[in-house]
């Protein structure tokens, strides 16, 4: 499987596959290993990780998105 590094910015929701970010075109990113804060749901932030499969990122970070 091809695990790539990658940064992203969107929405970040909570739905029924746990914790996710919608960008601006539309791409759902569901996260894994992260907890955010739940102050952070609906607002805009970042997240870091390497993607795994279609749509999966192994956060190693998360926080509110600058700008």
């Amino acid at each position: 499987m091809t695990t790539n590094r990658r940064r992203m910015t969107g929405r970040l929701e909570l739905g029924p596959r746990g914790y996710a970010i919608v960008t601006e075109a539309g791409d759902h990113w569901v996260l894994e290993g992260c907890e955010p804060d739940c102050d952070l749901i609906g607002a805009q932030v970042t997240a870091e990780g390497e993607s795994h499969g279609l749509d999966r990122l192994r956060t190693d970070w998360i926080g509110t998105a600058n700008g």
